[in-house]
């Protein structure tokens, strides 16, 4: 799933395909991520890959927790002509390093991994006066990873690309519904609805989705505890509390369900509309008839509808009502409700 994810699908391909192209194209590139992305490893293997392709740039992956001082750090690992150096100050390294020729950042990307706030400003501020100095002329590009928190001024030869501007819900709901999609023999409705009570509960976080789809129909049956489990394993975290999970699981019933109970209403009139019109007390619009009211006409008089009929209008009455009043439907009621409704 993790290579479907960075390289199938449209705007994570996208995001990675941008910013390799920046940086091949001689601007420096900074990746504004999430918390926890999505298979992190393998969005780092594929661009690797990409970026190797060009076969113009030496990759070079440095870990900015070991160092402290980025200009002096590019300095001594990346500028060999070192000759006439002067400090004299906060930008003489990145005006000395862009003036060099023959060194070999001229032909790296450094990419800086695992920065800490104060030290992401550091780098970017390093990035900035380099590009400055370069005063357009090709020379070494930087590739640094940091948080989705972190706010950067426009620089010349240095492009922003974020992840959650990117990657919006939609893409992360396509993805869930494609894992869904192989979800055993369930309905489609069923496989809709797997889909769309994971991406409430993981909220873009594409992995964890894929995680919770792998439990399948334990997962449908009790989704709270099977979520909560999940959690315990330290794979993945949620700031849901046991009420937001609730919630999220009606509102998808919600999403999903309401609309059935209005089709049924709705055939239910047009196929009983001549019986409405004659059996008392005669409704002026049956076409306006809720779910309830169609219930209370029909109650003592079932011998008027089909069994099956009959059956239907008390079971989407008793659905209607349990989510009108907040409570979550069991996974039996549910699944009978989207075998009536649902082609496989």
């Amino acid at each position: 799933m993790d290579k479907i994810w960075w390289q199938q699908f449209n705007s994570p391909r996208r995001f990675i395909r941008d910013a390799a192209d920046n940086l091949t194209n001689g601007k420096s590139v900074v990746l504004r991520l999430p918390e926890r992305v999505p298979w992190l490893d393998t969005m780092r293997e594929v661009f690797d890959k990409r970026l190797r392709k060009s076969g113009t740039l030496s990759i070079e992956v440095v870990d900015a927790e070991n160092i402290s001082e980025p200009p002096e750090f590019v300095f001594e690992e990346f500028c060999e002509a070192k000759d006439g150096f002067r400090p004299v100050n906060e930008t003489a390294y990145a005006r000395f390093i862009a003036q060099r020729t023959g060194i070999s950042l001229n032909s790296s990307c450094i990419w800086i991994r695992n920065a800490e706030p104060a030290q992401v400003k550091q780098w970017f501020a390093f990035i900035a006066d380099y590009h400055k100095f370069l005063g357009g002329k090709r020379g070494g590009v930087f590739l640094l990873e940091t948080g989705d928190a972190l706010n950067f001024a426009d620089a010349a030869g240095v492009e922003v690309l974020s992840y959650a501007k990117r990657i919006s819900d939609y893409d992360c709901f396509a993805f869930n519904i494609f894992v869904a999609a192989e979800f055993g023999k369930a309905n489609h409705l069923m496989k809709q609805y797997l889909a769309e009570l994971v991406s409430a509960l993981t909220e873009g976080d594409v992995e964890f989705g894929a995680e919770c789809i792998r439990r399948g129909e334990s997962l449908l049956q009790n989704p709270a505890v099977v979520f909560e489990n999940i959690l315990s394993t330290d794979a993945f975290t949620s700031h849901k509390s046991a009420e937001d999970i609730d919630r999220a699981i009606w509102m998808t019933q919600m999403k999903l369900v309401f609309p059935l109970v209005e089709t049924f209403r709705r055939n239910f009139i047009k196929k009983y509309e001549m019986t409405l019109k004659t059996t008392p007390p005669y409704p002026d619009a049956p076409e306006e008839l809720e779910i309830g009211n169609l219930f209370g006409l029909f109650a003592l008089k079932r011998w008027l509808l089909d069994n099956e009929d009959a059956d239907d209008l008390e079971m989407y009455r008793e659905v209607r009502n349990k989510l009108a009043h907040l409570k979550i439907l069991p996974f039996d009621e549910l699944q009978r409700l989207f075998d009536k409704n649902s082609r496989r």
